[in-house]
């Protein structure tokens, strides 16, 4: 007789607590083995109070399809942040189980620890950065780090400038400044360069940021630019119109880049009259 074991799977940092003994008697064919135990699945839904009354928090859903719970809620996390506006996350879950998620009109940014998804953690927590304010969005690179857009610098803002800048961060874990760098050209002196999200693309050491502004007051006409970076060193290369559509106002608002199959950009534009913006670089 021959007595296999099989331990269950870790996801984000969680044994299971199932483990199978199967007996099976060896002979001229191979025995069968019990399929192992699904590992469980789970979502995350960053949230707050419409009422601006309550905290920011961060809810556990099941999103084990097989679950005797699925789609049930678990348990959640509040912030010691009253809602003014939930916004984003990263967009995928990083490996390393720490995320990244942000109240943007605070101009805070809250780092959990999921690791143990039925305990999440608050483990750290940032707003004003060397010098720049209200983080926007979060993009991991390679090594593990994240890269955020910052909206605005306190430079622009108190040096009466008629265009306004901000900046790109790159942060540990931990919430530990590891380098900066303003998006400011003196080639649009007069531009609001304000950004809003990025894509890395570490194959050719670029990252491709667009500028489009949070700030409702300050028009959707504001932002019609992006901007290559070296990933490397983070040094600015160029400051970008994108293209004018038909009836002049596709590259209104440049929001969300995403890297296409084919190794292009593709950029959202909240205006537009055709499909999205596709650079290639």
């Amino acid at each position: 007789m021959i007595t296999m074991l099989f331990s269950g799977n870790r996801l984000l940092g969680i044994l299971l607590s199932v483990v199978a003994c199967v007996l099976c008697t060896v002979g001229p064919s191979l025995c069968a083995q019990e399929p192992k135990p699904l590992a469980p699945h789970y979502l995350f839904a960053w949230a707050g109070d419409r009422a601006h009354q309550a905290k920011d928090f961060l809810a556990v859903i099941d999103a084990g399809p097989s679950s005797a719970s699925y789609g049930h809620f678990l348990t959640a996390l509040a912030t010691d942040q009253t809602t003014m506006l939930v916004h984003h996350t990263e967009c995928s879950m990083p490996s390393s189980g720490m995320l990244f998620a942000n109240d943007h009109e605070a101009g805070r940014t809250f780092i959990f620890d999921l690791r143990d998804p039925l305990h999440p953690r608050l483990a750290a927590s940032f707003a004003d950065m060397a010098g720049y304010m209200h983080p926007h969005s979060y993009l991991r690179l390679p090594n593990g780090h994240v890269l955020v857009s910052f909206q605005r610098s306190h430079a622009s803002m108190s040096s009466g400038m008629v265009g306004q800048t901000g900046g790109l961060v790159e942060i540990d874990d931990s919430g530990r400044l590891i380098r900066s760098v303003s998006n400011a050209d003196p080639v649009f002196p007069d531009a609001w360069l304000t950004p809003y999200s990025l894509v890395p693309l570490p194959e050719i050491d670029r990252v491709v940021s667009t500028n489009s502004s949070m700030n409702p007051a300050e028009g959707i006409f504001r932002g019609v630019t992006y901007q290559v970076w070296r990933l490397s060193d983070l040094k600015l290369l160029s400051t970008n119109y994108l293209d004018v559509g038909e009836n002049r106002y596709a590259q209104i608002s440049p929001e969300e880049p995403r890297l296409a199959p084919d190794g292009s950009v593709l950029v959202q534009a909240r205006l537009r009259t055709r499909t999205d913006h596709r650079h290639r670089f």
